[in-house]
């Protein structure tokens, strides 16, 4: 089994004339696994210190009890959990009919479905036991199209949205938060690929004016995730790309007003998630063109950088990121080619 190892590069990272910070970094190995082609650790999510998810290609879900994990063999589980709080907890299961969901609430598993044929669900936040929302695509006649549905405490009910939904968030005042980033083969609605970040605003979603970014002949903006740790407080993250790979890395910064650009752009860098850590600042996950993944830290003005990778290897890729509501502790995936690994931070 490979080494791993984790190293903290010296603030590469800092913004232009900020000072160095050498934030102490507690990453750890809690679990690492030959993978090869099924099996392999992906998203990762977390309720509270006695319960994670981590989920795994092919596999059923792995779960942390506050000592240990522990999977089942067998066919693929739910691919998608969302948690609201200690003890509530939403999964996702693809099925040819229908979208199975389950909720945990008050410490009993409700079956909840999506009655929606060959859809498939990519996306997802959750405020309670009575509000989630979903998003995904459905395969009809017509060709792929994309769903939203809304959980308002009786059925699921589907939602007109202005523009394709790639990634949702919850904020703790209850306000949901949406992106919209079509990729190269899925533009969005007439054919436009222009992100947007939209808000769930008096029964209807409404895009947020975004900053002016320029952007070089064949460029794009890519927004790759959302995170709304405090009300007033927002960050969305991911690059610059031509023909499809990362240029520079891009941050916004919700101030409960606008959205604004941090100075911070890393070049050849695309951020793929971005969570809080449980202060005041914010874990993200890098993918760096010819080096390995990164985690990446941003707190006080200054940011950090961690690289995780296994001994005698020269890839390593951030799958998932999550924080521990209510500590400082977080929950890591990577994905070195074969290998997987659990990180915790504590």
């Amino acid at each position: 089994m490979k080494l791993w190892t984790i190293i903290v590069a010296a603030c590469v990272l800092l913004i232009a004339d900020a000072p160095a910070a050498a934030h102490r970094h507690g990453w750890q190995v809690s679990l690492v696994g030959e993978t090869g082609m099924w099996g392999g650790f992906r998203e990762v999510s977390s309720g509270g210190p006695q319960d994670a998810w981590v989920m795994r290609a092919g596999l059923p879900p792995l779960r942390w009890n506050g000592a240990e994990w522990h999977g089942a063999t067998g066919k693929a589980g739910p691919y998608l959990v969302r948690q609201a709080g200690q003890g509530v907890t939403w999964t996702f299961t693809d099925g040819p009919a229908r979208v199975d969901v389950r909720r945990m609430a008050e410490g009993r598993w409700s079956r909840l479905p999506i009655e929606a044929e060959s859809a498939h669900v990519t996306a997802a936040a959750a405020t309670g036991a009575d509000d989630c929302w979903a998003a995904g695509l459905r395969l009809s006649r017509e060709g792929m199209t994309d769903g939203l549905w809304h959980w308002e405490g009786q059925a699921w009910r589907p939602v007109a949205a202005p523009l394709p939904i790639s990634d949702l968030a919850a904020a703790p005042d209850g306000q949901v938060w949406a992106l919209s980033s079509p990729g190269v083969s899925n533009l969005g609605y007439g054919g436009e690929r222009a992100a947007s970040i939209l808000r769930w605003t008096d029964g209807e979603w409404l895009r947020t004016p975004i900053p002016a970014i320029a952007l070089p002949e064949g460029g794009h903006l890519e927004l790759n995730d959302l995170a709304m740790p405090y009300a007033g407080l927002g960050y969305a993250v991911g690059a610059i790309t031509v023909g499809g790979a990362p240029l520079e890395a891009v941050v916004l910064r919700w101030d409960g007003v606008a959205w604004e650009r941090l100075p911070h752009r890393p070049p050849a860098t695309a951020y793929t998630h971005v969570t809080t850590d449980g202060g005041s600042g914010m874990w993200l996950a890098a993918a760096r063109t010819g080096l390995p993944g990164a985690l990446v830290r941003f707190v006080d003005g200054s940011w950090s950088q961690i690289s995780v990778l296994p001994e005698g290897s020269t890839h390593a890729e951030v799958r998932g990121l999550a924080n521990v509501p209510g500590t400082s502790q977080m929950w890591a995936t990577v994905d070195a080619g074969g290998t997987s690994a659990v990180l915790t931070y504590r």
